[in-house]
């Protein structure tokens, strides 16, 4: 069982799949924890048990989020999570299950060795991917800029750069506990590398938030040791301050070099503080119950103000980027107080360096929402600091306990089973695609349809997927046969899709190439409904209504989408203005 708990944090922590699964960095992460809490169940319920107020933390707040779920505007998609981090209530309820069971059996070295190895192979592959070399990923998704100015964002292993400084900067310090630990001079050893090499693959990441935590855990550390460093420690801090300094200012630096620059040019962190204050009036709109998991992306765009809309007119917020923030959002008031009694709880601890984790992994998430990673990581942080569980006696044991979490059990393996079999077919769909083979394509996509979950779907990808094939297709009829299937799918991603503003506006995309003006206009105004202060749908419906004459009705779409873009986009100013002055036609 130990070895089981082991070996899922840290594939959770390292597994990609990229060429075999579509989400490649987020469905390979929900499969282990799925599977590996399936197997855990049965066995840790048989030999032990955590303390009564885990097991009442763990219904409270299965009741909070059952009742969220099912009181959700989407309740499938509450469910199952959406595509970019499945984190919907079944992969909440394993996260809480796994570390219920990790309190159950108390393996502190056991899983802080997991954790340290882990994060030492997952440290090295975001160093190389700094230095230029990644054998997994195309390095122009984590480039950002051009020239001298240019910057790298290494996700390692964990799909974006702000979740894997997260994992590295709260791992950083298990490694401390776990040397605080170790008898075994190897070991105390391999720790502490592995805390270095966490640390160092964080600051080269350029994250903020990840500094920030460094920087809340630290001061926490000594506080709990009541300020006491020794000699030989403050000399090794010193010594990798000036080789941190000279790595700076050094060639090989530059990348940091500019990223210190965009720190400077945008010391607030671009839209959080707007985007903070949306989702605060959002979150206290639904105050008792939220509006569920996963519901943000959808449900926000109702809230976003016209300030964040004219600051960041290209961007869809699909998370408010604060871990209290989502759970106000998703679970209401009750949320947010189990998350901070847990936390709480985790605070409690008489190890300095756990309690420094886990501050780190609470102020670092400030700026972040919890994925499968570092929700796993946090939980089990507050797992390891909670005292152990109780083990049953040799004598006591019977398989009741297995058979009653049985069903569960089935439950999670079906949906591991469900969730992996549906991108792998996905997967097949977008290779065929890229080779031109629509027939295949198809029947892979039928085949995902099949297999996938309700809730979240693909049918908006596959719907811009066959429009871009189609333009390559030289055969008039194929290529008919292919925007035929793309509208179909479009439509279809009007009620599947997490961003239904895109699937809308996409819709109406597919309706102007066919020159249907009436359906045209019908999906613009369904884009503007779902996202009001979005500036594009209201620029392209200006467009359409002066090509028809329409001109009262174009000048008013014209003058909204010009103060919604906030003149990030010249070309709108300059394509509505010509008319924003002419006398109206009768209509």
């Amino acid at each position: 069982m130990l070895w089981i708990q082991a070996a899922a944090i840290a594939l959770i922590a390292l597994i990609l799949t990229p060429g075999w699964l579509f989400y490649f960095d987020v469905t390979p992460k929900l499969l282990v924890l799925l599977a590996a809490t399936a197997l855990l169940l049965p066995a840790v319920s048989r030999v032990a048990r955590p303390r009564p107020f885990v097991t009442g933390f763990v219904l409270l707040f299965t009741l909070s989020l059952t009742l969220s779920t099912a009181l959700s505007p989407h309740p499938a998609l509450a469910i199952f999570g959406a595509t970019w981090r499945r984190y919907g209530a079944l992969s909440q309820f394993a996260l809480m299950l796994f570390a219920w069971t990790v309190i159950a059996l108390g393996a502190r070295r056991t899983i802080l060795r997991a954790i340290a190895l882990s994060t030492a192979l997952a440290a090295v592959y975001g160093i190389a991917q700094y230095a230029g070399f990644d054998p997994l990923l195309p390095a122009s998704a984590y480039h950002v800029g051009e020239g001298v100015w240019s910057i790298v964002r290494p996700p390692g292993t964990l799909g974006y750069v702000s979740y894997f400084a997260t994992w590295l900067v709260v791992a950083a310090f298990l490694g401390l506990a776990l040397a605080q630990l170790e008898t075994s001079r190897a070991w105390r050893y391999a720790a502490w590398g592995s805390s270095a090499l966490a640390i160092l693959a964080m600051l080269l990441t350029g994250t903020r938030a990840a500094i920030l935590g460094l920087l809340a855990g630290a001061l926490l550390w000594l506080f709990r040791r009541g300020f006491r460093i020794r000699a030989r420690t403050l000399g090794l801090a010193a010594t990798l301050a000036v080789v941190a300094a000279g790595f700076f200012f050094s060639p090989a630096g530059w990348q940091l070099r500019s990223r210190a620059r965009w720190f400077s040019e945008d010391p607030w962190g671009g839209a959080r503080l707007t985007l903070w204050r949306d989702s605060l009036v959002m979150g206290l709109s639904h105050p008792l119950f939220g509006f569920g998991p996963e519901q943000f992306t959808a449900r926000f765009p109702a809230y976003e103000s016209v300030q964040l809309a004219r600051a960041y007119p290209d961007f869809a917020h699909e998370s408010p980027h604060n871990i209290f923030l989502d759970a106000l959002i998703s679970q209401g008031l009750p949320g947010v107080l189990l998350l901070a009694a847990l936390l709480a709880a985790g605070f409690r601890t008489r190890d300095p360096a756990l309690a420094a984790a886990l501050a780190a992994a609470v102020v670092s998430q400030q700026f972040t929402v919890f994925t499968l990673p570092t929700a796993l990581l946090t939980f089990t942080t507050v797992a390891l600091a909670l005292p152990s569980g109780d083990p049953v006696p040799a004598a006591s044991r019977s398989n009741r306990m297995a058979f009653a979490w049985a069903p569960a059990a089935l439950l999670l393996l079906y949906c591991a089973i469900r969730f992996t079999a549906a991108d792998a077919f996905l997967a097949r769909a977008r290779n065929h695609l890229r080779q031109g083979n629509a027939p295949a394509a198809e029947l892979a996509y039928s085949r995902y349809s099949g297999w996938k979950l309700p809730g979240a779907s693909a049918d908006l990808w596959y719907s811009r997927s066959l429009l871009e094939l189609a333009t390559r297709t030289a055969d008039p009829a194929a290529r008919i046969q292919l925007q035929v299937r793309s509208t179909t799918a479009g439509m279809q991603a009007t009620e599947s899709a997490e961003d239904p503003f895109n699937a809308w506006y996409s819709l109406a995309q597919l309706a102007a190439a066919r020159n249907d003006a009436p359906a045209t206009e019908r999906a613009l105004r369904q884009a503007i409904e779902a996202r009001p202060n979005w500036f594009k749908p209201h620029w392209t419906l200006a467009l359409l209504l002066d090509l028809q004459g329409r001109r009262t009705e174009a000048s008013s779409e014209a003058a909204l989408a010009i103060g919604l873009d906030g003149g990030k986009h010249p070309e709108v100013a300059t394509s509505l203005k010509a008319f924003l002055g002419r006398a109206p036609l009768q209509e």
